[in-house]
Parts: C-alpha cells; sequence; structure tokens
C-alpha cells in the first residue's frame, strides 16, 4: 500500500510538473505572438509615417529662384504702375507754366538760390511728362519722350550756368531760350497757338521772390 501511495503521488506530481510545462509553453508562446505583433504594428505606423513624409515632401513646390522671384516683383510694379493715378498732359503743363513764371520773377529779384530750386522743379515736371505721358496721341508718330528731352535739355543747362554765374543778364537771355524750346515743342505737337513768352505779372503773387536779407555784421 505504501509503494501504491508513492506511486500515485508520483504520478500526481508528475501530472502538476507536465500542467506546469504546458503553462510556461504557452506562456511563451503568447509572450512572443505579443512581441511579434508588437514590431508589426511598430513597424506599420513607421512605414505610415514615413510614406506620409514623403507625399508631403513630394506635394510641397520647390521654393522658386531669385530670378523668378525678381520677374514677379517686376510684373507687381508694372501692375501698380497702370494703376496709380496719371495726370493729364494740360494738368503738367500747367503747373509748368506756374513754374516758369516763378523762376523768372526769381531771376528778376536775382534770388538765384530761388531761381536755381524753381529750375530744377521744371526739370522734375518735364521728366514726369516723360514718364507718364510720353506716349501721348498728340506727337503721334513722333514720341513726347524724345522730342521734350531733345528740345529742353540744353535750355535748362544753359540756365543753370546762367545761375550760377549770379548774372540777370546771361539768365534773361537763358530764360527765353528756355520759353523758345517750350514754344517749338507746342509747334510740334500742332498746337503753336501755345506762345511761352516772359510773365508780365505774376500769376500767384503769395510767394516772395526778393531775396532775404542778408543780417549785418
Amino acid at each position: 500500500m505504501a509503494v501504491i501511495g508513492r506511486g500515485a503521488a508520483l504520478v500526481h506530481g508528475a501530472g502538476i510538473f507536465c500542467r506546469a510545462s504546458a503553462c510556461l509553453r504557452e506562456d511563451l508562446f503568447v509572450e512572443r505572438t505579443f512581441s511579434m505583433r508588437t514590431i508589426l504594428i511598430v513597424s506599420l505606423v513607421a512605414a505610415t509615417l514615413l510614406g506620409s513624409t514623403v507625399a508631403i515632401q513630394g506635394a510641397t513646390p520647390p521654393a522658386p529662384s531669385a530670378d523668378a522671384e525678381i520677374a514677379a516683383l517686376k510684373k507687381e510694379i508694372a501692375e501698380l504702375k497702370k494703376s496709380a493715378y496719371h495726370p493729364e498732359l494740360g494738368e503738367q503743363m500747367l503747373t509748368l507754366q506756374i513754374r516758369h513764371a516763378r523762376l523768372w520773377f526769381a531771376g528778376q529779384a536775382q534770388n538765384w538760390t530761388l531761381a536755381a530750386f524753381e529750375l530744377q522743379e521744371i526739370k522734375e515736371a518735364f521728366d514726369a511728362v516723360v514718364e507718364q505721358n510720353g506716349e501721348h496721341a498728340i506727337f503721334q508718330p513722333q514720341r513726347l519722350a524724345d522730342i521734350l528731352p531733345a528740345m529742353t535739355k540744353a535750355p535748362i543747362m544753359a540756365l543753370r550756368d546762367a545761375i550760377d554765374h549770379g548774372s540777370k543778364a546771361e539768365f534773361e537771355k537763358t530764360f527765353d531760350g528756355l520759353s523758345a524750346a517750350c514754344t517749338g515743342c507746342h509747334k510740334v505737337a500742332g498746337t503753336d497757338f501755345l506762345v511761352i513768352q516772359r510773365p508780365t505779372a505774376p500769376l500767384l503773387d503769395n510767394l516772395r521772390t526778393a531775396p532775404p536779407k542778408k543780417a549785418k555784421d
């Protein structure tokens, strides 16, 4: 009976051992399966992220080159110029007439600082005419942008020299030269009835033309 009892105990112990081994194998299988699944999931996530990054990079347009940016800016500037305010030619001529008269009275008062200022204003007004109305129909098929500088450049330079010399006689002579150039330009445009001359009275009398008095020592 003792032998049978020991045998039963052994069998019972062997059964427990087998069940324990089976449990261990099952745990190992589950752990390996879980690890493989984890690796697979991580790999799939990494592949998805990599694919998204590549897709985003592929969808991002390349940065524009410097030449392309410059061309775009030039186009934008050209469009802005088209939409900007451009005075009519007659309006610009009226401004020139006012400056022309002020220049004369500044020279007569021998206020050479004011005369130099008014002459520079006249030059800038001519430049504005060329820029804003250089293709005006009044001169077609010729171009105002070509005629105006050709007829006024030399008289303006001569007037500037006269002002720099502070010579009233030289100023009057060169002023008449500029007036004649303006009239000649009008003739080319077919408006020879617009004759420019020395002003006889100030168009506007709110600007003092007399030079400032020098401080006494």
